[in-house]
């Protein structure tokens, strides 16, 4: 690797260390730099902007995503278990992603916020949608999902954002109102979701899985634990 970017790289772990600890409205380009003792012109030689650096650290989240989904697939074999480990890994709410999620989630109260979350929303399509696609296939071809659709697979990505996005912002409407989260609407919001993905499939009732309910529970204990904090 070039030195060039191995500079880059540190700045993007530093960057992430330091927004996913003491949030991103916090850190200033200058926390970046003192902890990297590099100039300002070191720093936009890389990057114009800070929300540059996030916009490029959500791309890096998604593709760590799906390289992990992806390696996870190479001990099962079952259609519908390898689909769901990838809806799974298509899904930010999981308990590896609570850290950056605690930091993402809050700016999502601000227009500029809601700008970057759709970035990364569109970065885990690009990632997740040729390894969505490949893996329905391969159930059609046997006979264990019956898409009616060509595009099956954008369209249940598309749900899937849909569906944090929606559970994120009742996580930020309950800390608004200084209150925990509502976990029996929460899930039942998840419950329509995954069953929207079945009917796409045209699969097996009960076969679809984004999220495991005790996975869930902690993920969304934690989050809105942080969002209730003052900001």
């Amino acid at each position: 690797m070039r030195k060039g970017e191995e500079t880059r790289q540190e700045m993007l772990a530093v960057a992430e260390r330091l927004f996913c600890t003491k949030g991103y409205e916090a850190t200033s380009v200058q926390d970046i730099l003192n902890v990297l003792h590099i100039s300002k012109g070191g720093f936009y030689h890389h990057f114009n902007s800070k929300e540059e650096v996030l916009n490029t650290l959500c791309r890096m989240r998604a593709e760590r995503a799906g390289e992990r989904a992806d390696s996870l697939l190479q001990s099962v074999t079952a259609p519908m278990e390898r689909l769901n480990i990838l809806l799974h890994g298509f899904m930010p709410l999981r308990r590896e992603e609570i850290p950056f999620m605690n930091m993402l989630l809050p700016l999502l109260r601000t227009p500029e916020g809601r700008t970057m979350g759709l970035c990364y929303q569109e970065a885990l399509k690009d990632v997740f949608l040729p390894l969505v696609e490949r893996e329905i296939s391969a159930a059609q071809e046997q006979q264990i999902v019956y898409p009616p659709v060509t595009d099956v697979a954008g369209i249940i990505l598309h749900l899937i954002n849909s569906c944090w996005l929606d559970v994120a912002l009742g996580l930020l409407e309950d800390a608004k109102k200084a209150q925990m989260h509502d976990t029996v609407t929460l899930l039942s919001v998840l419950n329509r979701y995954r069953r929207s993905v079945e009917v796409l499939l045209d699969a097996p009732f009960g076969s679809v899985e984004i999220l495991r309910i005790d996975e869930w529970d902690e993920v969304a204990t934690r989050l809105a634990r942080t969002l209730m904090l003052p900001m």
